[in-house]
């Protein structure tokens, strides 16, 4: 059926459904043409009440207009998407399914491990998020996102935001936290050029300064046939919003080797290894840097420069600690529920819905009734103007004849 066929039909019905409801009044009607129009324009109005009342009281897809289901049905992007989380079917008589349950352990522990790795199944899904960092005070999430670009077998990355919300704990904050959830500009980009074959650029959260205001970033370039060629240093300011890399570190340790021991580090393999803040100075990060020239790596020192990328400093040479804040939290397996847990979680779920299912229908049933009752009223209240309007008409109409026979008759 078209638009216009519809509309021809809805014309007709409500014809229809006015024409019987003025059949109660039809001496009223043929007296007075004015008496006539208010009942008519009574009626109509009291069908659009009637027609709104039981839309009301019905499912929202069984009485819709065509505008109405437009409306619903236009596009939304994801910032307007109110996600619900999804619910479980529960049982009282399930069989017993093994439940993980989590914990918030330290993401940079031991320091510098954080390392990103890349599943084969990038290959096939052309994206992956790798596990986030969460910051010391559980307020944002911070994740890489990795692209995969099958024509010239190469990778990209992104690191993104995740505010979290406050209103649940510390491990639900993790758990619910989602992609749909992130801030749409990503922190930091690698290039996305992908010209040159087997390419991967990662990068790879260290972790967060002890005042939660900035985060240490490690970028990997190499080859997927030879494999990491440099790993560069980044750091997050989230109080200017802005990254900066910091080659200067890379630059320190290639000329102290130069002048110390002539090396030439063109023709040698080596990285560094970003490994945190400073304990004792949120503005400096710690790197390790090594050399494979030989079956064993040379260690070249550890080294620390500011956030910057100014003062690049040799902390120690000989391999011992050096103090490096461990701050951010990851999410971990923790252990799994035991059956009667299960089962008692199950046997409560079963109960509550009773209950908020009766409430729901007790709930629905007062909302009815008190929309009957306003429906009621409204109807009373438009008979009872009508009515008035009609009397006031009458009494118009007597007032005119008296007047008329009155001026009749002094012109006699």
């Amino acid at each position: 059926m078209t638009a216009s066929t519809a509309g021809a039909m809805a014309g007709l019905i409500m014809a229809a459904k006015v024409h019987f409801n003025q059949m109660k009044y039809p001496i009223m009607k043929k007296r007075d043409r004015g008496v006539a129009e208010c009942i008519y324009q009574n009626e109509v109005n009291k069908i659009e009440v009637t027609e709104k009342y039981e839309k009301s009281i019905m499912p929202e897809s069984g009485y819709m207009t065509d505008e109405e289901y437009e409306a619903k049905s236009r596009a939304k992007s994801k910032h307007d998407i109110k996600l619900t989380e999804a619910d479980m079917p529960k049982d009282s008589n399930m069989v017993y399914v093994p439940q993980k349950t989590f914990k918030l352990v330290k993401y940079n522990d031991p320091v510098g491990s954080p390392e990103l790795s890349l599943p084969r199944k990038l290959n096939f899904d052309r994206q992956i998020n790798a596990q986030g960092i969460i910051s010391g005070d559980k307020t944002m999430l911070v994740y890489p996102a990795v692209y995969y670009y099958a024509e010239k077998d190469c990778t990209s990355c992104d690191l993104f935001l995740i505010k979290l919300d406050p209103s649940l704990s510390d491990t639900e904050k993790a758990m619910r936290a989602n992609i749909i959830q992130r801030v749409e500009e990503p922190l930091i980009s690698t290039d996305k050029d992908i010209e040159t074959k087997f390419i991967f650029r990662t990068l790879t959260p260290i972790d967060f300064s002890n005042d939660n205001k900035k985060l240490v970033v490690k970028e990997k370039v190499g080859h997927r046939h030879d494999g990491i060629w440099k790993t560069d240093l980044w750091v997050y300011d989230f109080e200017t919003n802005k990254a900066l890399k910091i080659p200067q570190i890379r630059d320190a340790i290639i000329n102290y080797w130069a002048e110390k021991e002539g090396l030439d580090f063109d023709e040698n393999r080596w990285d560094i290894y970003p490994m945190g803040f400073d304990s004792n100075d949120d503005n400096r990060v710690i790197v390790c840097a090594y050399a494979y020239t030989g079956d064993v790596p040379k260690f070249l020192g550890t080294w620390s420069i500011d956030v910057n990328g100014n003062n690049s400093k040799l902390e120690d040479l000989d391999g011992v600690s050096v103090s490096v804040s461990v701050v951010g939290y990851r999410l971990a397996e923790d252990s799994v529920k035991e059956p009667a847990e299960v089962e008692f979680e199950a046997r409560q779920a079963k109960e509550l819905e009773k209950i908020q299912n009766k409430q729901a229908k007790k709930q629905e049933k007062f909302d009815n009734k008190i929309k009957k009752l306003e429906y009621e009223r409204t109807i009373n209240q438009m008979d009872m103007e009508t009515m008035l309007k009609i009397r006031e008409r009458k009494e118009t109409l007597k007032l005119n004849k008296k007047n008329k026979k009155s001026h009749n008759g002094a012109t006699e």
